[in-house]
């Protein structure tokens, strides 16, 4: 009779490799807005004062959309560099971060904002 090697199995790590995968998988309920509930005419009444404030600045309103996941309003605009402070949560950049920064924007030959 020969004698069979016994094997380990290492508790948790099944379990665990489940429940990772139990995480990545998407919900069932859908989220957000449909595509044609994005659309968002500047002349909502949801961007009035938004739209006032823009222009009270000197700018100028691009175009607007509902957040696909929210809904809320958002307004793209152009505003003058002078009407415009760096958010204060915003760390001071590095003068190699600013140069590499200005290298990139002069390469690509445009600059878009995220604020």
């Amino acid at each position: 009779m020969v004698a069979k090697k016994k094997t380990t199995v290492k508790k948790g790590v099944a379990s665990r490799s489940k429940k990772r995968a139990g995480k990545l998988a998407p919900a069932k309920a859908r989220r957000g807005l449909k595509a044609s509930e994005i659309i968002l005419p500047l002349e909502s009444p949801l961007l009035v004062g938004l739209l006032s404030e823009v222009r009270d600045a000197g700018g100028v309103a691009i175009g607007a959309y509902h957040e696909p996941l929210t809904g809320r309003p958002v307004l793209f605009a152009s505003l003058p560099l002078k009407s415009i402070q760096p958010s204060p949560f915003q760390r001071d950049l590095s003068p190699t971060h600013v140069k590499r920064l200005a290298q990139k924007i002069e390469e690509s030959g445009s600059f878009l904002d995220p604020h």
